[in-house]
């Protein structure tokens, strides 16, 4: 496992180092109204992916390897659905008919959309079939096409449609690349099945989620416009950067760890969980601070003139966004636990106190930083249930294994 944890962050490691240096590139080859609508449309296609997925992504690994064959098609065939009807049908017609930014928001959503549900899909069946090494290639391959695709269409088209277009190519040829091998036998019998019977939950709480995280880049780009939507998801973007560089490996390790354990039903999990967030918790401190005391200095330099509120805000958002290196891993597992229906109410409370901070700031003091700070430090706050609940979940799964070989 430790072998196969190393190869797992360093492939993301490298893929998403490739992604953030793609960036000081994109801010200057592309106008930042147009690294608006890109921002607001990843902003989005990351709220609609739970339902373009039905969370099949958490089901796969705990599923029969026949259930997590049929899961992987059905989520495949229905985000490519989510996606036709928003890139290729709504948004163009709302760019001809009624509004062109939105035209354009909703057509480079859908391409982001099919993309990022794409790479969960594929990279939860490679876990499902313990293929780790195949999934760490692909984390890299598919960063760094990406940062390469990108840059090229922002010189040629420096327009959100075309960088969009270019996530999707890397993202494809990647998954091309190491497509997962089918294996040898099929398992009977899995947990899948137990956890689909709440699936609206799941989907609905995961949806929630991702509105929580990104409803300052949508509220901006709905109430302030392109260009300051883009200055907060740059902002948001490099404050994430941490988690983008390492949380997925860690999602994917603790997910593909503890797979076995929900599945045959063994005890072991509360103890996983331990270890991990006294690691995750150690790397979230060092990086926020890191990321408080040098963002605002460095923006302007690695970005490009006029980017200096990008900076202030990564280091306004640093410390909740470094916080999801440690909630991630955890709060990923309710489901396979069969705990979509609490996870759903904890992430519309959650969802909740960030909406009032966000208004309350706005209405108050109409200010962008004071509303961003007094933002921040609810979403950091809304964390404590979450893992509290995590660790609940994992100590009753370990008494009933315990239990049954009792």
């Amino acid at each position: 496992m430790k072998r196969r944890t190393s190869e797992l962050i360093l492939g993301q490691l490298v893929g998403q180092i490739a992604l953030v240096a793609a960036i000081p590139f994109l801010t200057r080859l592309m106008p930042q109204a147009e690294m608006g609508i890109y921002q607001a449309g990843f902003s989005i296609a990351l709220i609609v992916q739970p339902l373009a997925t039905l969370r099949k992504e958490l089901l796969i690994p705990v599923a029969s390897t026949t259930d997590g064959s049929q899961h992987r098609r059905r989520a495949l065939l229905l985000s490519a659905l989510f996606a036709v009807v928003a890139g290729a049908l709504i948004g163009p017609g709302i760019w001809v008919v009624f509004d062109g930014i939105v035209g354009q928001t909703l057509i480079a959503g859908g391409i982001i959309l099919f993309s990022v549900a794409l790479l969960a899909i594929e990279n939860a069946y490679l876990i499902r079939l313990g293929q780790y090494r195949r999934l760490a290639i692909r984390n890299l391959t598919a960063g760094v096409f990406a940062a390469a695709l990108q840059v090229i269409a922002a010189q040629l088209i420096p327009t959100a449609i075309a960088v969009a277009t270019a996530l999707l190519v890397a993202r494809l040829c990647a998954t091309a690349l190491t497509i997962a091998r089918k294996p040898l036998l099929s398992e009977k019998y899995g947990g899948g099945e137990r956890a689909s019977q709440r699936s609206a939950s799941a989907v609905v709480s995961a949806m929630v989620a991702a509105a929580s995280s990104q409803a300052v880049v949508v509220g901006s780009f709905w109430t302030l416009g392109p260009a300051a939507a883009a200055q907060i998801g740059v902002g948001q973007r490099i404050a994430g950067a941490p988690t983008s560089l390492i949380g997925q490996a860690l999602s994917q390790v603790a997910l593909g760890a503890a797979s076995p354990l929900i599945r045959e039903r063994r005890a072991g999990l509360r103890a996983l969980l331990v270890a991990q967030t006294i690691k995750t918790g150690a790397a979230a401190s060092v990086t926020a601070l890191a990321l408080i005391l040098l963002a605002p200095i460095l923006a302007e330099p690695i970005l490009g003139p006029g980017w200096h509120e990008a900076g202030v805000l990564t280091a306004i958002f640093a410390v909740p966004l470094s916080l999801q290196l440690v909630a991630l891993p955890s709060t990923t597992l309710l489901v396979p636990l069969g705990r979509e229906r609490q996870l759903l109410v904890l992430q519309i409370t959650r969802l909740t106190a960030i909406a009032i901070a966000l208004v309350s700031g706005s209405l108050l003091s109409g200010d962008l930083y004071l509303t961003c700070i007094l933002t921040s430090v609810t979403w950091s706050l809304a964390y404590a249930p979450l893992l509290a609940a995590s660790f609940v979940a994992a100590t009753r799964h370990d008494q009933s294994a315990i239990g049954n070989n009792d």
